[in-house]
C-alpha cells in the first residue's frame, strides 16, 4: 500500500511545535465531542447522582486519553480517538430499563456491569493470547451481528423517546419544554451533519448539544452543579460504583458485545489505513484487538461505558491532512489531565435529558444503519430471511411481554429470557450455525 499524498504530516513526521499544540487542541475538541454524552445519558439511566456522574465523565476523559495512547503507540499505531461505544451505552441503558422488573436494584446492577465489563475484556485478551481469536469471530457472522445491532437499537427506543418527552418515574405526562429543546437539538446536528463540511462537521454533536443546552437553560429545564464539590484535582477511583458482584445473563451479555462491537473496531482500523496508505498485518491487528480487551477491562475498574475507536477519526485525518502522531499524543495527554480536574467533570454533567438524548438519537441511527450495512454482506435467499425474520420477531415479541411474566424464574433465567436482546441472539445463533447450518460445498 502506497503512502497518500494528499496527507501533509505522516505518521512519522515531525509537527512544527506551533501547529502541534493548535493540532492538539483540535484533537481534544474532537475527544470532548465524542466522550461527553453518553456516560451522562447511562450515568443518569443507571441511578447515579449528579456528582457520581461527573465522576464518571472524569474517568471516561482520563481512560480515553490512556486507551488512545496506548493503541497510537502499541496496538494499530494510528492517531484513532478510543471513546465510549454507542453499542455499550445502548446495552447499559437496556440493562437499567430492565432489572427493575426483576426485583433488583439499580446499585447491583452497576457493580455487576462491573463484572462484566472485566470479564468480557479478559476473555478478548485471553483467545488473542491462545491464537483462537480468529476461529471465534467467524461464529459472528453479518446475520448474526445486524440482528444484534437493530435489536438493541429497537430496544432502546422506549428509553430515547421517555428522554424527547420528559417522561420519568415522577412525571409521567410530556413535557413540551423538553420535546422542544429535544427537537431543536436533534435537528441542528441533523443540519451540521448533512449540509456543513469540514471541521464544524466534525463537531456536529458537540456544537448540537451545547446549543441545546442554552436553549434549555433560557428554558428553565437545568441543573445547577457544584463545580468544586470535590475540589480541584480527583483522581480516577477503582470500582466507584461499588464491589463487583456477579450475574451470569450480564456477563454473557457483555463477552457478546465485546465481540460485536470488533467488527466495528476492523472497520475503524481498515479505514485509517486507506487514508494514511499503511496497511496493518494480522500481528500488528491482534495487537490492537488484545489492547481493545484490555481497555474493556479498564473500563470494569474504572467504570464507565465500555469503549471502541472512532471510525469517525479518519474524518479528522482527512480533513487537516494531519496523520502524525505527536499532536495525538499531546491531546492524549492532555485528556487524561482533564480528566483529574474534577470542575470538568461537574460541568458536563449537567447536561439536560432532552439534549442527551437528542445527541443519542443521531448515534443510534447511525448504529441502525451498521445494522442494515451488515445485512448487505449477504445474498438474502429464504434461509437468510428465516434467520433474520424469527430472531428479530422473537426478540422484539418479548420486549413487549409484561414484566410480571419472569417473576416466577429465578432471578439469573429471569433476566436472561426477558431480554429481547439475548433471546433474539440466542435464536439466531441456533438457526444459523445448528439448524439451518449451511453444508460445505
Amino acid at each position: 500500500m502506497t503512502l497518500n499524498n494528499e496527507i501533509k504530516y505522516q505518521l512519522g513526521d515531525t509537527v512544527p511545535q506551533r501547529e502541534n499544540f493548535l493540532l492538539a487542541l483540535q484533537h481534544v475538541i474532537f475527544f470532548v465531542a465524542s466522550a461527553v454524552v453518553m456516560p451522562v445519558v447511562v450515568g443518569y439511566a443507571l441511578g447515579l447522582s449528579q456528582t457520581e456522574v461527573a465522576d464518571t465523565l472524569q474517568r471516561t476523559f482520563f481512560l480515553c486519553g490512556v486507551v488512545s495512547i496506548l493503541q497510537a503507540a502499541l496496538g494499530h499505531r494510528y492517531p484513532i480517538i478510543d471513546g465510549p461505544a454507542g453499542l455499550w451505552s445502548g446495552l447499559l441503558i437496556l440493562m437499567a430499563g430492565t432489572v427493575g422488573s426483576l426485583g433488583k436494584s439499580a446499585e447491583i446492577l452497576r457493580t455487576d456491569l462491573e463484572t462484566g465489563m472485566l470479564i468480557g475484556g479478559t476473555v478478548i485478551v485471553l483467545l488473542v493470547i491462545l491464537g483462537l481469536m480468529n476461529r471465534l469471530m467467524k461464529l459472528f457472522t453479518p446475520l448474526i451481528n445486524g440482528v444484534l445491532i437493530l435489536l438493541m437499537v429497537l430496544q432502546i427506543s422506549p428509553s430515547i423517546v421517555k428522554g424527547m418527552t420528559g417522561i420519568t418515574a415522577d412525571h409521567t405526562t410530556i413535557d413540551w419544554k423538553s420535546c422542544l429543546v429535544f427537537f431543536f437539538t436533534m435537528f441542528l446536528i441533523l443540519f451540521l451533519n448533512m449540509f456543513v463540511g469540514g471541521f464544524i462537521k466534525s463537531i456536529a454533536t458537540f456544537i448540537g448539544v451545547l446549543a441545546g443546552w442554552v436553549l434549555a437553560y433560557i428554558m428553565g429545564i437545568t441543573t445547577r452543579a457544584d463545580l468544586m464539590a470535590d475540589g480541584v484535582i480527583s483522581l480516577p477511583k477503582v470500582f466507584a460504583w461499588g464491589r463487583p458482584t456477579f450475574d451470569v445473563g450480564i456477563v454473557v451479555t457483555c463477552i457478546i458485545a465485546a465481540f460485536v462491537l470488533l467488527s466495528m473496531t476492523f472497520a475503524s482500523i481498515n479505514g485509517m489505513s486507506e487514508v494514511v496508505g499503511d496497511e496493518v498485518d494480522s500481528k500488528r491487528m491482534n495487537k490492537t484487538i488484545g489492547i481493545h480487551g484490555f481497555a474493556t477491562v479498564l473500563c470494569g475498574i474504572f467504570p464507565t461505558v465500555a469503549f471502541m475507536p472512532y471510525v469517525s477519526s479518519t474524518g479528522i485525518v482527512k480533513m487537516t491532512g494531519v496523520a502524525a502522531r505527536k499532536p495525538f499524543y499531546l491531546a492524549s495527554v492532555l485528556m487524561m489531565v482533564m480528566g483529574m480536574i474534577a470542575p470538568f467533570g461537574a460541568f458536563f454533567s449537567t447536561i439536560p435529558n432532552a439534549v442527551g438524548y437528542a445527541a443519542l438519537i443521531m448515534i443510534y441511527a447511525l448504529i441502525m444503519g451498521q445494522g442494515f450495512n451488515e445485512f448487505r454482506k449477504v445474498d438474502f435467499t429464504n434461509r437468510e430471511n428465516f434467520i433474520v425474520g424469527i430472531s428479530m420477531l422473537i426478540g422484539m415479541g418479548v420486549m413487549f411481554l409484561p414484566s410480571e411474566a419472569f417473576r416466577g424464574l429465578p432471578q439469573v433465567a429471569g433476566y436472561i429470557l426477558s431480554n429481547g436482546l439475548i433471546d433474539g441472539m440466542a435464536i439466531a445463533f441456533l438457526l444459523e450455525h445448528v439448524i439451518l447450518k449451511k453444508r460445505a460445498l
